[in-house]
């Protein structure tokens, strides 16, 4: 080794002792004849003292030089408290510069100085020198660590599967591979290891656990990325609660081992239509208040006719109190929300001490006794079609509670029974609302076997469970079909006939018929849980080498073209 010690390691107690130290030069301090470095690893930072002998080297040190000194330790004069190893300094014998520093392409450890995302990306190797950089990188390797450490005290073992193969109903479009053996076919890149773990079951290898690559080209978003790491689980002979209490415990370990914080088990748990209808959103955030109102039968004969004309149309009228007066700028925020959501604007009515003002106060005076009775501040009020109301009102909630800086804590909550089938816009017919391996409730089995209107099978609840931390669901599961039968009819009703539902999933199909047992799962994904627990803004700061915004590798400027003969070997 060429390092005795790291530069977090020495103490009062190894005063006198002789140690080498290697690393990076934190700053240079020059004052007369000696020099102050601070010495920077990993693992800390220690004070080292060059005196004139040495000047050769520290008069042409640079910051970030990779350095290598021995010398003595001693007991500091004046003590540095900001430092674990404050009490001592290392008397440098001998001094070594492995590698020379050029200047930085921008400031990393001075948060003052502003540096744009992209250049951090671009020089990520810098970046992640930034000490909490490294510690979230530490505290991804301890979560991933714990869960696998979890898993084996369950009987769970872990099983690769690969990355290449047929595109995947996932619902994102496929990283497609042309495969040079093989002209004008091609692999895709697995979003998701959902047929393979259900085959492990069919295998007999019950408790299988993955921490796994996945890929799905769809958007970027603050908590998306290309590619991205998932915590795959899957379990024969269970049941709904036999998957959530598992995982329960695992997510309990992961807040005590990471975080120090004890979960109160179990967790709460809160039917699909309960979170819509109180907090407008299948993944609510529970931290705050200012849950959803009701006021259809309240405003339906107002004489205002917005709400006149949802209410005899079958529609609901809602309102979320916002609990304080909002100024202009704020007001087109929330109006900005209504109208994205394709309503003209929203209405709202100030309400304080027993009085209502302001917005269309004057078209509801015959409801203001009882709107008053709802407490003081703002009341925005939205008319129409039940889901759009509560989903437009859910994101005003949020932005009522970011405004009054009450999204704080923590909060677990399962959602669960969502419905089997959601409607797809795009393609003018129902799709489902997790995969098409869900399985429904089982009440609704003979029921799904029958002819029905499609208007009507939207309202079918599956055996879903996802777990929601603070607004943000970083994971789902369900209890999977195992009738083969009642498979191809949810194939048909989505529209897949059965040749082509055994062109895609031959090989689950075939598996079925030489006994599955019955199974479920649950899949995480692992960037979005760290950025949760951690409280980070954005998902890139929890992965060592993220895209961009934009979807580029900025470090090494991919995609890129390919070479002329790479194309031609693949046909291309």
């Amino acid at each position: 080794m060429l390092r005795t010690h790291t530069c977090g390691d020495l103490r009062q107690k190894d005063a006198g002792r002789k140690a080498t130290l290697a690393g990076w030069v934190h700053s240079v301090r020059i004052m007369g004849r000696k020099a102050f470095i601070d010495m920077r690893d990993r693992y800390g930072i220690t004070q080292v003292v060059m005196d004139e002998a040495l000047k050769s080297v520290f008069s042409e040190l640079t910051r970030e030089s990779v350095l290598m000194v021995s010398g003595k330790v001693a007991k500091r004069k004046e003590v540095n408290p900001k430092l674990d190893t404050g009490d001592i300094e290392v008397l440098a014998e001998t001094a070594v510069v492995l590698s020379k520093a050029e200047p930085l392409p921008f400031e990393i450890f001075n948060q003052d100085i502003h540096t744009t995302e992209e250049t951090r990306l671009k020089h990520r190797f810098l970046d992640l020198r930034r000490s909490d950089m490294q510690h979230l990188m530490e505290l991804r390797f301890k979560a991933a660590t714990t869960v696998r450490t979890y898993c084996a005290s369950k009987g769970f073992i872990e099983i690769e599967t690969p990355y290449m193969g047929r595109p995947t109903p996932e619902g994102s479009r496929d990283f497609l591979i042309s495969s040079r053996t093989f002209p004008k076919h091609f692999w895709a890149l697995q979003q998701s290891p959902q047929i393979y773990k259900q085959l492990l079951m069919v295998a007999g290898l019950d408790k299988y656990f993955q921490v796994v690559r996945c890929f799905r080209d769809e958007d970027l978003r603050a908590d998306r990325q290309y590619e991205f790491t998932q915590l795959d689980f899957e379990m024969s002979f269970v049941n709904d609660e036999d998957v959530m209490k598992f995982t329960e415990g695992m997510v309990a370990m992961l807040y005590a081992q990471l975080l120090g914080i004890k979960l109160t088990r179990p967790f709460s748990v809160m039917q699909w239509s309960e979170a819509l209808d109180r907090y407008g959103s299948d993944k609510p955030d529970r931290r705050f208040g200012m849950e959803l109102l009701d006021l259809t039968d309240l405003l339906k004969k107002s004489g205002f006719q917005a709400f006149e004309t949802a209410g005899d149309a079958g529609g609901v009228v809602k309102a979320v109190l916002y609990p304080d007066r909002v100024g202009k700028k704020d007001l087109d925020r929330f109006n900005r929300i209504a109208k994205e959501q394709g309503f003209p604007g929203v209405a709202w009515v100030l309400v304080e001490d027993g009085k209502m003002g302001g917005g269309i106060s004057k078209h509801i005076t015959s409801a203001e006794s009882d709107l008053v009775k709802l407490g003081n501040g703002t009341l925005f009020i939205l008319a129409g079609e039940k889901q759009k109301v509560n989903e437009t009102l859910g994101s005003m909630r949020l932005l009522g509670g970011e405004l009054k800086g009450l999204r704080k804590g923590t909060d677990l909550v399962w959602v669960v029974n969502f419905p089997l089938f959601e409607w797809g816009e795009e393609i003018k017919n129902i799709q489902p609302g997790h995969h098409p391996f869900t399985a429904p409730k089982p009440e609704f089995e003979k029921f799904l076997l029958e002819e029905h209107e499609k208007s009507e099978l939207l309202s079918v609840p599956s055996r879903t469970f996802d777990l929601v931390i603070n607004g943000v669901e970083v994971a789902g599961g369900s209890i999977r079909i195992t009738d083969p039968e009642l498979q191809h009819r949810i194939f048909e009703l989505l529209g897949i006939s059965r040749k082509e539902a055994g062109r895609k999933f031959g090989m689950l199909l075939e598996a079925f018929k030489y006994g599955v047992p019955p199974h479920g799962g649950v899949a995480f994904g692992f960037d979005r849980l760290l950025q949760v627990m951690l409280g980070r803004d954005s998902i890139r700061d929890v992965i060592a080498f993220p895209k961009s915004k934009s979807g580029r590798a900025l470090m090494e400027d991919a995609p890129n073209e390919a070479d002329k003969e790479q194309l031609k070997d693949l046909g291309l």
